[in-house]
Formats: structure tokens, C-alpha cells, sequence
């Protein structure tokens, strides 16, 4: 496996990218803005994580995937960790990352590494995905949990 970078002159990942985020066109306001890196193998993307400066301290996932078959393998931790380190290296302070309310294993995925629950947006996916229904866990993801992760230099 080995870490590449994005750039314009490649296909979007949208397939992979929609594994997280159910929406094209949300995906489509902020991936051409995000510094993107990928985990091949194989020539396969199995990896994605997309991370946006919001201002001088503070970096936020967008998007972080793992391709089905490679769950449960610890390439999330890894795209956790390349985010991470980005953050260190470009001396951002804080890592923020939002999920649904009915992610249950993305939620708990994020506090064993760290991140700690900040706010909820109530009714956010109701309002921001208005043509869908989002269902997961059997729970309708209805609001938006937002975790950070204070990053030391």
C-alpha cells in the first residue's frame, strides 16, 4: 500500500467518496477545495481521506472512506493518522470532524482516537439533504454531532 495525493487532472473518487457521504453534490462544495490523500493498492483506491483548512488552526474531515472489503483492516486508523500528521505539519491546532447521529461506529470510531463530542446541529440532515432519507443502524440521521481532536505540534 502507498499514500498519493489527489490532483485535478484525475477522476474523483466519487464511488469511494459516497461510501461517507451520500450526497454528490455536497461532496462536489468541498473536494476540489480539500487537500486529498489516497491509500492504493494494487492500483485500487481502498483509502480516502479529504481534509479542509477552515483558518489557521483548524482542519476539518470532510470525507474519510475505506472501500468495502478492506473494512475492519485498520485503514481507517491510518487515514486518521495521515490527517493527523498533516494537521502537525502545517501547525494546525485542531482537528474537527461531523458525522449523523445515527453513526453509531463512525462516532465511536472517532473517541477511541481522540476525539471528543463538541456540538450537535439539530435537524442538520434533514435541512442539507432534503431529497433524502438517511437511515443507518436502523436510527434516522437527523442530527449533526461535531467531534474535535486538539492537535499538539
Amino acid at each position: 500500500m502507498n499514500w498519493t495525493i489527489w490532483n485535478k487532472s484525475q477522476p474523483v473518487p466519487l464511488h469511494l467518496l459516497l461510501e461517507a457521504d451520500p450526497s454528490a453534490k455536497q461532496i462536489a462544495t468541498y473536494f476540489d477545495k480539500s487537500h486529498v490523500f489516497q491509500l492504493v493498492h494494487a492500483d485500487n483506491i481502498i483509502g480516502i481521506v479529504c481534509l479542509l483548512p477552515l483558518n489557521e488552526q483548524q482542519l476539518e474531515i470532510m470525507n474519510i472512506a475505506v472501500s468495502s472489503e478492506y473494512r475492519n483492516q485498520g485503514i481507517g486508523k491510518q487515514l486518521l493518522e495521515k490527517a493527523v500528521d498533516y494537521a502537525v505539519q502545517n501547525h494546525f491546532s485542531e482537528i474537527i470532524v461531523k458525522t449523523g447521529n445515527s453513526s453509531i461506529d463512525q462516532l465511536a470510531f472517532y473517541q477511541k482516537n481522540g476525539f471528543r463530542m463538541q456540538q450537535i446541529m439539530p435537524n442538520y440532515f434533514v435541512e442539507h439533504y432534503p431529497d433524502q432519507t438517511i437511515i443507518e443502524n436502523g436510527i434516522a440521521c437527523l442530527d449533526q454531532i461535531i467531534l474535535s481532536k486538539e492537535i499538539k505540534s
